[in-house]
């Protein structure tokens, strides 16, 4: 087995924290398209355009309960719409008790967000984000307008929360938007690394919903041991733990609040760490296939203990003096640990009518996955000649289904992509109340 890593580890002793520079958001922060991709919702037509009589009754003039129920019924997107409507509106929908009620009640309070970070030479980076519900880009952020930022590359995102990883600097940062502030992460105890370092599939970012806290986890391979490396935001510290064996007197639970980190994958076997509530420490898992997955026509995506195996077959396009070799699309296969943690086992594959409608020829293609209350959701970003494509698919478990959401082109053929990540809790997003820190 590989090592990774061959620093100096330091098992003892907290990590010198790092200062938190708080900083004024933007004005910009959160920005619409003047001209929407698709309708907005009637309630928010009717906003917009009220009836021409002066006996008409106003929205905010209804009931707080039934103003509530309406307003609860919109996406976040049409929500910040709003604030520009009357002072009324904008008062409601910024303060703090609406934000908590409209998370609990709203069943589109967790809709899932798609963000990725695109990069134009030399400086501009640009974060965008995508509304599953309003079928939206409807988030944009300019990250030079934080600063300092030097080359960054966008690792994950939860919450509020988003972190970055800048290769000139080799060090992490995570920016808070709602207060605007920036938190730089001091080096793990493997000391300082480059993006290159940081594998998707063994990362995980996790914002505390009740505060302004958040975990940073990741999984790395130390003198050829298992070790889970955790950042804690409140303590500003590191903490590292070797991984043992479920087999060797600790037994594996399959748990939903359990985190899972893929560290490797060899031949029929992968090597998954996975740490929660009722491990008592992080285990090491060691699924297998009754045949070998890998293959120059398969790509493995990977997140939250699940396995996608994306198929595809070569293709060539082009005249005769100019022939460009590309792939397509030929299945999808959703695999998971099985409930004792010792084998992946076949979950769903995509529909052949699906695959048809979402397969273009790329020459490129990452991908990332990730699953909240029973749905799993799956990103693959593909590029063919400088052009963009994204495919969004979600998997219900418990309707077992498949779900295609159709992703508009956002303006980013001819730039570099710089990260992508999935978060399922972004409706927290509201500028933070006077006085409201992040720690």
């Amino acid at each position: 087995m590989n090592i990774h890593h061959k620093r100096s580890l330091k098992r003892t002793g907290p990590i010198v924290p790092s200062s938190s520079l708080s900083i004024k958001p933007p004005p910009n922060f959160l920005t619409f398209p003047c001209k929407p991709q698709s309708a907005p919702s009637p309630m928010l037509s009717a906003l917009q355009s009220p009836p021409a009589t002066s006996t008409a009754l106003g929205l905010p003039l209804l009931p707080c309960e039934l103003l509530h129920e309406i307003l609860f019924r919109l996406p976040l997107p049409d929500l910040h719409r709003l604030r520009s409507v009357s002072h009324h509106l904008s008062a409601l929908v910024s303060s703090p008790d609406f934000r908590r009620l409209y998370h609990l009640n709203s069943s589109l309070s967790s809709s899932s967000w798609l963000f990725i970070l695109s990069k134009r030479p030399p400086r501009e980076s640009i974060l965008r984000g995508f509304h599953s519900s309003s079928s939206l880009w409807c988030f944009r952020f300019p990250l030079l307008s934080l600063q300092p930022f030097d080359d960054p590359y966008f690792l994950a995102a939860s919450g509020p929360f988003f972190l970055f990883a800048s290769n000139s600097r080799r060090d992490l940062v995570s920016i808070h938007l709602p207060s605007g502030s920036i938190h730089r992460v001091p080096p793990s105890p493997l000391g300082p690394c480059g993006t290159s370092s940081w594998r998707r599939s063994a990362l995980k970012l996790t914002a505390d919903p009740n505060s302004h806290r958040f975990r940073f986890l990741f999984a790395e391979m130390y003198n050829s041991l298992p070790y889970l490396f955790e950042y804690r935001s409140d303590t500003a510290t590191w903490h590292a733990s070797e991984a043992v064996f479920a087999s060797s007197g600790r037994r594996y639970d399959s748990d939903p609040l359990n985190v899972y980190l893929h560290l490797a994958h060899t031949g029929t076997e992968s090597l998954v760490l996975c740490t929660g509530p009722r491990t008592n420490g992080p285990l090491l898992l060691r699924p297998r296939f009754t045949e070998n997955p890998l293959g120059p026509d398969r790509l493995h995506v990977y997140g939250d203990g699940n396995m996608a195996i994306i198929k595809s077959v070569p293709m060539e396009e082009g005249s005769s003096r100019v022939r460009v070799r590309t792939r397509v699309l030929t299945g999808i296969e959703l695999w998971g640990i099985s409930s004792d943690g010792t084998e992946w086992v076949l979950k769903s594959r995509v529909c052949r009518e699906m695959i048809e409608g979402i397969k273009k020829p790329y020459g490129v293609m990452m991908g990332c996955m990730a699953e909240r209350e029973g749905v799993v959701r799956l990103v693959l970003m593909s590029n063919c000649r400088g052009a963009w494509d994204l495919v969004w698919l979600s998997y219900n478990r418990a309707q077992t289904q498949w779900r295609w959401i159709p992703v508009p082109d956002c303006g980013t053929k001819g730039l570099n992509m710089a990260g992508i990540a999935l978060s399922s809790t972004f409706s927290r997003l509201w500028p933070a109340p006077a006085g409201e820190q992040c720690k």
